[in-house]
């Protein structure tokens, strides 16, 4: 009988392919544009021991394989798996039947979006099938989050995003993804992580702009970061590891069944765990903790930095922005704990 491994973040990576080629993608440049079968994704989810873990659907695009997803959603229900469920779409090829079945399932769904309409479009494209997809689940009654990959590109359009995720209607997030240094980005040599002085200045402005809203509204749309670094500061919940792939509690599995350890690593020969059919050895990414963390001030309640984005972008010369980004965030929470105490 095969081994089956403590897994608590599982990655399906469905489809090995996109109808979209942003400027910054990481997997582009390695796709093979296969599809997982949904065989493959039974034996997948039986290899892990318990029942519990976070599934996130992904790829490349995987609304490509919308069957496929449905195939493993009604295997989770009828199995007694409780998952907690995710879903990484661009959105466009979000159809009223498909946004009619996903407003049935117990799936967090997050729509990668970049801004503004204008910049959305030039890093993305196709932003109009999205703002469209959007709109049928909203449609629908589906809450979904947004996500952006954050870069000198649109790191001073922020608060313009919050503002779209207002005008929408069903956004109860955002999440910001920095960017990370390899696949298309390296073809794109304008493309550079955003400034340090850009970060707060920027963010704080996102920040504000929800405050404001959030008055005339009543409505509250959280950013990711800053919510995940409030419920640390306010409980005082200490990390020695940034995620499951820290833990060697991670897995990431391609269509053709072979595995990582992060999305960010597919197809990097260093990190490859094995394939299903075959013999997996489980990796361990880093803390995300360097030693001069020691020293921070923030280090009781910060997660660290992301151990991925440390791999590409130190392997570039370039500072790590995750600290720079969570500094920022505990100094905005700090800035507004300052205030109410005045």
């Amino acid at each position: 009988m095969k081994s089956k491994f403590n897994i608590k973040y599982l990655v399906l990576w469905l489809a090995d392919s996109c109808n979209l080629n942003c400027k910054y993608c990481y997997a582009r440049p390695k796709f093979n544009n296969g599809y997982m079968s949904f065989e493959t994704a039974k034996k997948v989810i039986d290899l892990c021991e318990n029942k519990d873990f976070t599934l996130i659907l992904a790829g490349g695009e995987p609304l490509l394989n919308f069957q496929v997803i449905e195939k493993i959603y009604s295997y989770l229900e009828e199995n007694g798996y409780n998952c907690k469920i995710g879903l990484q779409s661009n959105g466009t090829l979000i159809t009223e039947e498909i946004a009619e079945k996903l407003s049935k399932m117990r799936i967090n769904i997050g729509i990668s979006f970049d801004g503004t309409i204008k910049i959305n479009e030039e890093l993305r494209g196709k932003t109009k099938r999205t703002l469209e997809g959007i709109n049928l689940l909203r449609e629908k009654n589906r809450n979904i989050n947004l996500n952006c990959v954050v870069s000198n590109k649109n790191i001073d359009k922020l608060d313009k995003l919050v503002e779209m995720a207002y005008y929408l209607g069903n956004i109860q997030g955002i999440g910001l993804d920095l960017l990370r240094v390899t696949g298309n980005c390296l073809e794109n040599q304008d493309f550079t992580p955003p400034k340090d002085e850009d970060i707060y200045i920027n963010l704080k402005k996102a920040y504000e702009k929800i405050e404001i809203l959030k008055e005339l509204t009543g409505k509250k749309i959280v950013i990711r970061e800053i919510e995940e670094a409030r419920i640390r500061t306010t409980t005082r919940c200490s990390s020695e590891n940034y995620c499951y792939s820290s833990l060697g509690q991670a897995m990431v599995v391609t269509p053709e069944g072979d595995a990582y350890p992060c999305s960010s690593l597919v197809g990097n020969k260093d990190y490859y765990m094995g394939n299903i059919d075959g013999e997996i050895e489980i990796k361990k990414l880093s803390s995300g903790k360097y030693e001069r963390c020691n020293f921070c001030e923030y280090r009781d309640i910060c997660k660290g930095c992301c151990p991925s984005r440390m791999i590409f972008n130190t392997s570039y010369g370039l500072e790590d922005k995750d600290c720079v980004l969570r500094k920022a965030v505990f100094k905005i929470l700090k800035d507004k704990a300052g205030k109410i105490n005045e």
